[in-house]
C-alpha cells in the first residue's frame, strides 16, 4: 500500500503557537509504502488544563499501537501513563522556577480532555483497500471519490456541532464511559480517493460547504504538501469572511495511490 500524507495546522487567529491545543500524528509527511497506516487527530478542550498535551498523548498512542489493539485498549494505555506525564510536567515547571500554583491544582485534579479520531488503512495482498475508524467527539473523517463526498464520520451535519462534544478524559475512572460512547465505522478505499481528517472548526466548515452544494475538498486538495503558508492564507480568507470559525485548525490529508 502506498499513500501520500500531508498535514496542516494553525492556532486560532491572535493566539501564539504555544496555545495550539489540537494534535495530529504521524508528524512526518510525504509518500510512504507500508502494509498498514494509522493516523489520528485530536482536539484538546480549552477549558481543561493540559488538554493539548493530552491530545498529543492520545494521537501518538493510537498511531504507535499494534493492529491488534482496539481504541478502548489504546485509551486505557494513554490513561495509565498520564500520571507519569503529570510528574514530568511538575518537574519541568519546577526546573523553570515556575512551580504549580495553588489555583492550578484543581485543574490538574480534574484532568485533561480531548476529542479523538483514529483511522487505520490496510490493503491485504490480493484484496481491496480497507479503512476503519473510531471516534469520540467531533473531529471528523471525510472520504471523497470521483469528486463526490462518499463518507462523513462521525458527524454528517454542520448543525450537529455544539459547545459540549463528547470527550476522552485523562482519568482512568471514566474508561467504561469512554468505551460505551466510542463510535466506529469502516469502508473500502480505492486509488485516487481522498481522505481528510479534521478537527471541529474545519469539519463544520466542510459540512456547511458540502450542504450548500459546493466542493470543499477541492480547496483542501489544492494546497501542496507541506505548504503551510498557503494553508494559512486560505484559512485567513475563510476566517475573514466568517465562513470558518476562529479556532485551532488541523487537517491531515491522505491520498492512497495503490
Amino acid at each position: 500500500m502506498r499513500c501520500v500524507v500531508s498535514s496542516f495546522w494553525l492556532p486560532r487567529d491572535g493566539s501564539p503557537v504555544e496555545q495550539y491545543e489540537d494534535a495530529y500524528f504521524p508528524r512526518r509527511t510525504g509518500a510512504r509504502t507500508t502494509p498498514r497506516l494509522r493516523l489520528a487527530v485530536a482536539d484538546g478542550a480549552s477549558e481543561s488544563m493540559l488538554s493539548g498535551l493530552w491530545a498529543q498523548t492520545l494521537v501518538r498512542t493510537w498511531c504507535r499501537s499494534s493492529r491488534r489493539r482496539d481504541m478502548a485498549d489504546v485509551v486505557a494505555s494513554a490513561m495509565s501513563g498520564w500520571d507519569t506525564t503529570l510528574v514530568a510536567y511538575r518537574k519541568g515547571r519546577e526546573a523553570e522556577s515556575r512551580p504549580i500554583e495553588w489555583f492550578e491544582q484543581p485543574g490538574l485534579e480534574r484532568g485533561a480532555h480531548a476529542t479523538l479520531l483514529g483511522i487505520e488503512l490496510t490493503r491485504p495482498p490480493g484484496s481491496e483497500g480497507r479503512w476503519s475508524a473510531v471516534s469520540l467527539g467531533d473531529s471528523c473523517l471525510f472520504q471523497v471519490r470521483d469528486d463526490e463526498l462518499v463518507t462523513a464520520f462521525p458527524l454528517t451535519d454542520a448543525a450537529a456541532f455544539g459547545n459540549a462534544p463528547k470527550l476522552v478524559p485523562s482519568s482512568a475512572r471514566h474508561l467504561n464511559r469512554v468505551v460505551a460512547h466510542l463510535e466506529r465505522a469502516e469502508g473500502a478505499w480505492q486509488p485516487g480517493d481522498m481522505l481528510f481528517l479534521t478537527t471541529d472548526a474545519l469539519a463544520a466548515w466542510f459540512l456547511t460547504e458540502a450542504a450548500a452544494g459546493r466542493t470543499p475538498w477541492r480547496a483542501m486538495n489544492g494546497i501542496a504538501c507541506d505548504d503551510s503558508a498557503a494553508f494559512a492564507e486560505w484559512a485567513a480568507g475563510e476566517r475573514a469572511g466568517r465562513r470558518l470559525r476562529n479556532d485551532d485548525l488541523t487537517l491531515v490529508r491522505v491520498e492512497p495511490t495503490r
